[in-house]
């Protein structure tokens, strides 16, 4: 991995106009910034880099005790997309929590845009969020960690 940061702070870029900036992981006034590891949506792991834009191998030693996703972090500036990793073959339900969010989206989102959805397509729309439904309650019932 690679992160550059300017010696020192620039006073006269507006660092605030964005969230997700290098710059507000910078660890006090050095270059250091801090790369986590992410299992299922969680810190588990953390390392600090220098950001002087060179390229740098950074290793994590964990355990993956079921069925995961992973990624690398800097936060508030950059995410990886997650990496998949199956455990005895079994599928990933990272919480139930996470099921009952995305449950809960199906049936707010139904809620705001069902009075927009013609009478012709209404009751095909119906069954495609019940289905929906049906998945995440499915997957709510396989999933053993909140």
């Amino acid at each position: 991995m690679a992160a550059r940061l300017d010696e020192k702070r620039n006073p006269a870029v507006n660092y605030d106009r964005y969230y997700w900036h290098l710059e507000k992981a910078r660890t006090g006034q050095t270059r250091e910034v801090p790369v986590e590891l992410i299992v299922n949506g969680h810190s588990v792991a953390r390392k600090t880099v220098v950001a002087d834009g060179t390229l740098r191998d950074v290793t994590f030693d964990t355990s993956i005790a079921r069925s995961s996703w992973v990624a690398v972090r800097i936060l508030p500036s950059s995410h990886t997309n997650p990496i998949f990793v199956l455990v005895d073959g079994k599928p990933i339900r990272a919480s139930r929590k996470s099921v009952e969010w995305c449950l809960k989206s199906v049936d707010q989102c139904w809620s705001q845009k069902q009075r927009f959805i013609k009478g012709a397509e209404k009751e095909g729309a119906e069954a495609d969020y019940e289905h929906a439904r049906n998945t995440y309650r499915r997957l709510l019932a396989e999933s053993d960690v909140d």
